[in-house]
């Protein structure tokens, strides 16, 4: 393949290849307290969306690839070292001309080549793919759904509880919450002599909000200041998303 322009435009094959590299985003769902609106925006951790790919079987040994450097103005044949029934993945499909023949081409991967960083394809001819390959806009939009529906998913799916630890060696004191009167609608938080020892863990799905201050409940009527606690872990509800989607998630 000879042709020094392989495509009309490679913008859009560039900017997927460069933006959607690995979509990461924030786990830090909310803890509310019974009866307020106080919530604990710990960050728990990330997680990496994937790309969906299709596998293709290779037909012969060491096919050749398309290489085309970003810069848009090289395009070149590089030897492969696939063999006669490999399975690779494959993500998208382009088409280019070839004389007077349009040819398609597979993306594979980015490479760095000769100290440019380049798009890697692999001629359809030269592989039998399981099911059909999406052109890159298409690629672009369902890999842009796919972001958009675990980032909701993760917004809306609940927080079972978190697991809390003292910070400090000496553990951390104990408050206990009553109300002034029975017809009192406010509570009151007290502190106690008795403290929750270092290294214990407690689990806690409740944190209430007095004034500035910010009381983790740990059951038997016990609270402690948030301030006074580190989060160990917490335990979300499962994610309300289809498999395909689910596969799609690389926790960090």
């Amino acid at each position: 393949m000879k042709t020094k322009k392989l495509f009309t435009s490679l913008a859009a094959a560039v900017m997927l290849s460069a933006g959607l590299a690995g979509t990461g985003m924030a786990v830090g769902q909310p803890v509310h307290a019974a009866g307020t609106t106080q919530s604990s925006n710990t960050k728990i951790g990330t997680v990496s969306v994937k790309h969906r790919t299709v596998s293709a079987t290779v037909n012969s040994d060491n096919p050749k690839l398309v290489v085309v450097a970003k810069d848009q103005t090289n395009t070149d044949q590089i030897d492969s070292n696939y063999t006669k029934g490999q399975t690779i993945n494959v993500l998208w499909s382009t088409e280019a001309k070839q004389g007077d023949k349009t040819v398609t081409l597979y993306y594979i991967e980015n490479r760095t080549i000769n100290g440019k960083d380049s798009l890697v394809f692999i001629p359809s001819t030269d592989v039998t793919t399981s099911g059909n390959v999406p052109t890159e806009s298409a690629f672009v939009e369902q890999a842009n759904n796919d972001v958009k529906a675990i980032q909701d998913a993760y917004k809306k799916r609940s927080l079972q509880y978190i697991t809390v630890t003292p910070k400090s060696k000496k553990g951390a004191k104990i408050y206990y919450a009553y109300k002034k009167s029975k017809k009192s609608k406010k509570i009151t938080f007290a502190a106690s002599k008795k403290t929750i020892k270092y290294g214990k863990k407690y689990k806690s799905s409740m944190i209430v909000k007095k004034g500035k201050t910010r009381y983790v409940y740990i059951g038997k009527k016990r609270y402690v200041k948030k301030s006074a606690l580190k989060i160990v872990s917490a335990k979300y509800a499962p994610l309300n998303l289809p498999d395909d989607l689910k596969n799609l998630i690389v926790e960090n």
